[in-house]
């Protein structure tokens, strides 16, 4: 699921983006929160939910009460400071594979994909999305965002790589666009695809306080990004 040359399991630690998220306040924590809160909004009528490459369980965590879910990880770190941190009955975590998932007849009525389809070459990306569709239920949802490189988000990538001890130089090789996603949705076999946008400029408000950045994002989303946010979110059913 991810790039064999980057080692993510030794370079980027345990934890690292869930401890960034849990000092509840910036720019980096306003980032996650509205992305998060932008993907969980479409599964409001899931039941059971697969996380496809759920790194240290933010997401599972904090933004899915009541809801059975499991994420899996190839980096056996991740997944076991997503189980310390978060694990319970309803939101377990581990490193089976999305073949052996299939193989044990699992379904889910929900699959996230939550910025990982970038770092993978295109054909590992549509390899990925078609084993996740063999999994949903046939009512079910994927729901799947990356960033949107039509956007200010390779200006941000820049800064990111610049001032962060995690760098996305190596990691992001697979650069989307709206078109592409689509087309990659597509040629795995997914029907009613739907690209849009999210998280606009309302994160970098944050150095204002998160109301002023809640504020900021209600308008952006009312505007629906003017079509230009920083990150692709796309539906698709099986």
């Amino acid at each position: 699921m991810q790039d064999a040359v980057y080692d993510y399991e030794n370079r980027i630690p345990a934890g690292f983006y869930d401890k960034i998220y849990q000092r509840r306040t910036g720019v980096r924590f306003c980032w996650h929160d509205l992305k998060f809160r932008t993907v969980a909004a479409h599964l409001r009528a899931s039941r059971r939910l697969l996380d496809i490459g759920c790194g240290p369980g933010t997401f599972i965590g904090n933004y899915l009460p009541g809801m059975e879910a499991l994420g899996i990880d190839l980096s056996a770190s991740q997944v076991d400071y997503a189980t310390r941190t978060y694990g319970s009955a309803a939101h377990r975590f581990s490193t089976r594979s999305l073949a052996g998932l299939a193989e044990a007849g699992e379904r889910f009525d929900a699959v996230t994909v939550i910025e990982l389809i970038e770092h993978v070459v295109p054909e590992d990306a549509i390899r990925l999305l078609a084993e996740a569709r063999s999994l949903l239920t046939t009512d079910g949802v994927l729901v799947v965002t990356t960033p949107n490189y039509r956007s200010l988000w390779p200006i941000i990538e820049l800064g990111v790589n610049a001032l962060s001890p995690v760098s996305y130089i190596e990691q992001h090789i697979n650069k989307y666009r709206r078109d592409l996603l689509a087309a990659h949705l597509s040629a795995a076999g997914y029907r009613d695809v739907t690209v849009g946008t999210a998280v606009g400029l309302a994160p970098f408000t944050a150095v204002f306080g998160l109301g002023t950045a809640n504020t900021m994002h209600a308008i952006e989303r009312g505007m629906k990004y003017l079509g230009a946010g920083n990150l692709l979110v796309a539906t698709a059913r099986p």
